[in-house]
C-alpha cells in the first residue's frame, strides 16, 4: 500500500476512535518521502562550449539520499555521476538528459549543449587587396576588425618590417621616408592565432585620378545620351587630389566653365567628346556624349492590351552589405546567388510574388524595367513601390521607416538597357543642408566568416555593418556576386532619423514627410495598413524628376526605375537601416 495513503487511513481511524494518537509510526512523526529535484547551474538550460574543450555540468540536487544518476544522449549512457564532464569533438547542438532515481520516484531534465567551432581569432582590414599607398609623412591609423580576442589569454602583436612595434588593437603608422614597408599583426588566444600583413608603398605624392563613372556598378560604358536641347550634367570623380580649377572643352575647343560640373546642351544630333583637366593639367578625363536624332515621343513604348502593370525585369540588384544578404533562412536566398545573372533572377522571382528584396545599407540599389513605358499623368501618381514601413501602433509615430531614394530613366539610346541618364525624384528633404547629393561609401569584404563589414566614406568617416549572430547565421553579409574585395556605392544621402528610447531601449526609425519608398510619408497610398505595414506602398510622380542641380526636368514618360537605400545608419540590435522593396506598379494600367 502507498505509504501516504496508509498514513491518511491511520489518522482517520484515530479520530473516529477518539484516541489522542498523532501518528502511525513509532516516533509519532508523519514521514513523507519526496521525489528528487534537479536545479541546473544554468538559468536557460543551455550550455556553450568549443569543440575539443571539456564541459562540466554541476546541477544542485534536493531529496537525493541513496539516489542513482544517469546522463544520456540519444539513449546512450554518458555518465553515472551527479556531475557531468564530457569533451565534445564536433560542433553542433546536442540534447543531454539527466535522470535521478530514488525510492520516492524519478525526475529528469534535458539540457542543450551548443558546441561551437573553436573561437580562433580573425582579422579584417578596410583595405583593398592588402596593399596601401601613402604620401610620405602621412599618418595612417590601422584599425582592423578583430574577433575572438575577448579572453584574458588573448595577445596582439604588431610588427613593422618584422620588428615588434605595438600590442594594442590599433597601430598608428607614419613614415618619414619613401620606400616599401610591411605592417604585420598577429592575434592569438587559447585556440590558436591569426596573422595578416599589409604592404605599404610610401611615395613623395599620391598620383591623382580623374574619371567619369558609369551609370551603375555593373555597367561598362561611360557614354552619356541625350536629346537635342536637353542638357547633360557632367561631373567627374577624383581621388588623391583636391582640385581647385577645372578646364573644360568640347571636341577640342575650350568652353567657358571652370567648376566641377559642366552643363552641356547639344544643339544638334551627333557625337561629342567632352574633356576636363584640373589644376593646369595635373589630371585629365574625357567622356563621350551622344545626342540622338530621335525625339522623346518617338521612343515612347506604348502599353499594349497584354502589358503588365508590374515590373518585368531586374537589370541590377546590387545591395550594400546587410543582414538579409546571403540569408537562406529569414532572407529567403538559396545560397546559389553567386553571379549577377543569378542574383537578378532571384530578385525577379521575389518581386513577382510580392516578397521583399533587401537593398542592404547605404547605397544598395535595385534597377527594374517594364514591358512598356510609364507615361506621366498630371495630378495623380504615375507608379507605386511597395515596402514594409510602419508606424508605432500606440503613438502613430516612430516605427520602422527605411527610406529609399527613387531615380527614373528614359531609354534614350533605344537599346533596352538602363545605361542612359538617371534623374532623382524630388523628396521632402531635397535641398536641405543635411542632405548630401554626392555621397559615396566603400565596403570591404571581411577576411573570415561571420565578421562585420567595414566601410569608409568620402567624408572621412568609417564604420561597419554589424554582424548579428543572434538573428542571422550566414557566413557573409557581403554580396557573393561582387567579385572585388571592395566596392563603392554613390548617391544622395539623407540625414537619418534613427533614435533609441533611453527608458525602454527600443529603436525608432521615424518617417520622412514624402518622396521616398519604404516610408510612411504623406504619399503612403490609401489601403495600406499604417500599423503593420502590410501592403504599405508609396506613390510617385514623374513630374518630380530633376536634374542633378535640383531643377525640374519635364519627362513625359520613363522606362526604368532605381531605388537606393538613402541613409547610412544602424539601430543597435535591429541592425543596419536597409530599404526593402516588394514590387513596382504602373498605376496607369488597371
Amino acid at each position: 500500500m502507498n505509504k501516504l495513503l496508509f498514513s491518511f487511513i491511520c489518522v482517520a481511524l484515530a479520530v473516529l476512535a477518539g484516541a489522542a494518537l498523532s501518528s502511525c509510526n513509532k516516533d509519532d512523526v508523519i514521514e513523507t518521502e519526496v521525489a528528487p529535484e534537479i536545479i541546473l547551474d544554468s538559468e536557460t538550460g543551455i550550455y556553450t562550449v568549443a569543440a575539443g574543450e571539456e564541459l562540466t555540468i554541476s546541477p544542485f540536487y534536493k531529496n537525493v539520499e541513496g539516489a542513482s544518476f544517469k546522463w544520456t544522449l540519444d539513449g546512450r549512457i554518458l555518465a553515472l555521476t551527479p556531475d557531468f564532464t564530457y569533451t565534445w569533438a564536433e560542433p553542433g547542438e546536442y540534447f543531454v538528459s539527466i535522470t535521478v532515481t530514488t525510492k520516492a520516484g524519478t525526475t529528469s531534465e534535458e539540457v542543450a549543449v551548443n558546441v561551437i567551432k573553436p573561437a580562433i581569432p580573425a582579422i579584417s582590414f578596410p583595405i583593398s587587396n592588402d596593399r596601401l599607398q601613402l604620401a610620405v609623412g602621412t599618418e595612417y591609423l590601422f584599425a582592423p576588425e578583430l574577433i575572438n580576442i575577448g579572453e584574458a589569454q588573448s595577445e596582439i602583436v604588431w610588427t613593422l618590417d618584422g620588428k615588434m612595434v605595438g600590442d594594442e588593437s590599433t597601430y598608428l603608422f607614419n613614415a618619414s621616408e619613401c620606400g616599401s614597408y610591411v605592417i604585420g599583426i598577429t592575434v592569438s588566444n587559447t585556440y590558436g592565432s591569426a596573422s595578416k600583413s599589409i604592404s605599404i608603398d610610401v611615395v613623395e605624392s599620391l598620383p591623382g585620378e580623374l574619371r567619369f563613372p558609369p551609370p551603375s556598378y555593373f555597367s561598362t560604358s561611360t557614354t552619356r545620351y541625350t536629346f537635342v536641347d536637353r542638357p547633360v550634367f557632367l561631373t567627374p570623380i577624383w581621388e588623391n587630389i583636391s582640385p581647385v580649377a577645372f578646364a573644360w572643352s568640347v571636341n577640342g575647343a575650350a568652353v567657358d566653365c571652370n567648376v566641377a560640373t559642366f552643363e552641356f546642351t547639344p544643339e544638334q544630333p551627333g557625337e561629342y567628346l567632352v574633356s576636363v583637366s584640373v589644376d593646369g593639367g595635373s589630371a585629365t578625363a574625357a567622356v563621350k556624349v551622344m545626342c540622338v536624332s530621335a525625339t522623346e515621343s518617338e521612343l515612347y513604348r506604348a502599353p499594349s492590351a497584354t502589358s503588365s502593370p508590374y515590373s518585368t525585369k531586374v537589370f541590377e540588384w546590387v545591395p550594400a552589405p546587410g543582414q538579409f544578404i546571403g540569408e537562406t533562412v529569414v532572407g529567403g536566398m538559396t545560397g546559389n546567388e553567386t553571379t549577377l545573372e543569378l542574383a537578378n533572377k532571384w530578385a525577379e522571382q521575389r518581386l513577382s510574388s510580392n516578397y521583399y528584396v533587401s537593398l542592404g545599407g547605404f547605397g544598395g540599389y535595385i534597377i527594374v524595367g517594364f514591358d512598356h513605358s510609364i507615361a506621366k499623368k498630371d495630378g495623380q501618381y504615375d507608379f507605386s513601390i511597395m515596402g514594409n514601413a510602419f508606424l508605432n501602433a500606440q503613438s502613430g509615430a516612430g516605427g520602422s521607416n527605411e527610406p529609399g531614394i527613387v531615380y527614373v530613366m528614359q531609354d534614350v539610346n533605344g537599346n533596352g538597357l538602363p545605361d542612359d541618364e538617371w534623374y532623382e525624384l524630388r523628396g521632402s528633404d531635397t535641398g536641405l543642408g543635411t542632405t548630401l547629393q554626392c555621397y559615396a561609401v566603400t565596403y570591404y569584404r571581411p577576411s573570415a566568416p561571420q565578421m562585420s563589414v567595414q566601410w569608409t566614406d568620402n567624408a572621412g568617416a568609417t564604420g561597419s555593418i554589424d554582424y548579428l549572430s543572434a538573428f542571422h547565421r550566414q557566413d557573409y553579409y557581403y554580396p557573393a556576386w561582387i567579385e572585388a574585395d571592395s566596392y563603392t556605392l554613390r548617391g544622395t544621402r539623407l540625414a537619418d532619423r534613427t533614435t533609441q528610447n533611453p527608458d525602454t531601449g527600443l529603436w525608432d526609425n521615424s518617417a520622412f514627410d514624402w518622396g521616398y519608398s519604404d516610408n510612411m510619408g504623406s504619399d503612403n497610398m490609401a489601403g495600406a495598413d499604417a500599423v503593420t505595414g502590410e501592403g504599405q506602398r508609396n506613390g510617385f510622380l514623374i513630374e518630380n524628376a530633376m536634374y542633378p542641380n535640383l531643377t525640374h526636368i519635364n519627362l513625359q514618360y520613363i522606362d526604368f526605375i532605381k531605388v537606393q537605400t538613402g541613409v547610412n545608419a544602424k539601430a543597435g540590435w535591429l541592425g543596419e537601416v536597409s530599404t526593402e522593396v516588394f514590387g513596382f506598379e504602373d498605376l496607369n494600367i488597371k
